[in-house]
Formats: structure tokens, sequence, C-alpha cells
């Protein structure tokens, strides 16, 4: 009765053995891999670019600023025509004619007129801002700021490069975890983890600047992968 005993509790302590090795196999397996990322990148020229000419003046009548308004949107209008920009680029975004109710205010009103273009002629539109000093010498007073008035430049066939870019930060990382598995004497295995990364718009020379303002761009993807070794 005994040796059944002493032959059972052998027997549960193998089983428990073989089991517990089991499972370390599978931690093992589950823990063994690498974290490799691929990069992609890609120089873009814009394709659209929108400009916007922001013109303010003031009067003290109605008939005044009115009749400033009328002078203004034409003169901008035909600089834009000269410029070679056609009827369906040439927007009026916005008149505004407001009054001054502060105190010290030099007009009691002020016109605020943005007319801006919207083309895929980028070459059009860096000729038309050398060119809009002619505006002033005509009377009108535009705003330089560059984050009211642009020009700012798109990129818009970001979709057709988009499959092939993260096709290659793919093929990168397997390389790189390749490399690794080389260098430490196991295979590559499978992907136990993906992730496509985000696409980043950046300026040409990388600085921190917006990229809108930039007709030259790069275009960006990391992606992150863990795969298993063997």
């Amino acid at each position: 009765m005994k040796q059944n005993n002493y032959l059972g509790i052998a027997l549960a302590i193998v089983l428990s053995s073989i089991i517990l090795a089991f499972g370390m196999t599978q931690i093992k397996k589950q823990y063994n891999y690498v974290t490799v990322k691929g990069l992609s990148e890609r120089e873009v020229f814009a394709d659209q670019a929108w400009w916007s000419i922001n013109a303010q003046y003031g009067a003290n009548t109605v008939d005044a600023i009115q009749s400033k308004v009328v002078m203004i949107q034409t003169t901008i209008h035909d600089f834009l025509k000269e410029q070679g920009f056609s009827e369906g680029e040439i927007n009026v975004e916005n008149i505004n004619i407001y009054q001054n109710n502060y105190q010290g205010a030099l007009t009691r009103l002020n016109a605020d007129v943005r007319i801006s273009v919207t083309t895929p002629e980028i070459r059009k539109v860096k000729q038309a801002v050398k060119a809009s000093g002619v505006l002033l010498e005509k009377g009108i007073l535009i705003q330089s700021d560059k984050w009211a008035s642009g020009p700012k430049y798109y990129f818009t066939q970001f979709k057709d490069i988009k499959k092939e870019m993260l096709a290659e930060a793919t093929v990168a990382a397997k390389e790189a975890a390749q490399e690794f598995a080389k260098n430490s004497g196991s295979k590559v295995g499978t992907i136990r983890r993906a992730n496509q990364g985000i696409f980043q718009i950046l300026p040409a020379n990388k600085t921190q600047d917006n990229q809108e303002f930039y007709d030259k761009k790069i275009i960006r993807v990391v992606s992150t992968f863990d795969y298993y070794l063997k």
C-alpha cells in the first residue's frame, strides 16, 4: 500500500516537473523577442498654395469707408489677375466693417478686407509675393504676419505614397531585426506586435518651423515592430 502511495507521489512530481518545464519554455518563447524600428522618408514638393492678402483701412464716415473697401478690393483683384491668376483661383474671403469703440481711436470706422488665392501654381504665388510691394505704392497697407497672410504650401498627394512608405518602413525594421539576430546568434521569427507609427510632415531643412511655410517638405514615418527570436 505504501509502495503505491510512493509511486503515486513520484508520478505526480514527474508530471509537475514536465508541466513546469513546458510552462517555462512557453514563457521564455513569449518574452524572447527584439523591438526594432523602421524609418521611411520622402522628399516632396507642395502641389497646392494658399495666399491671403489682408488689408486694413480706417475712415470716419460710412461713405468713405465703403469707397475705400471698393478701391482695395478692385486693386487687389486687378493685381492678382496681372500676376496670372484666374477668376476661379481668386476668392474674397472676408470684408468686415466695424466701429472703433475704444478711447483714442484715430478713426471712427475700420475695414478689414481679405482676398486669397488658392492654386497649384506654386511659382506664380512666389512671384506674386515678391511683386506685392506695388500694392503699398497704391496706398494699400497689407499685413506682413506670415501666420495670418501666408503664403502657405500644402502637399495633397499623401495617400498616393502612404502604402509604399509603410512597406519601406516594414522592410527596414525587418532588416534591423535580422542584423540583431545575426549578432546574437539567433534567428528572426514571426511578428509579435506592430505599430505603423504616425506620419509627420516636416520642412525640408528639418527646422522646428511650421512646414506650411515651405514648398519643399519631408514626409517621415517610423514604424515599430516586435519580432520573436528563435
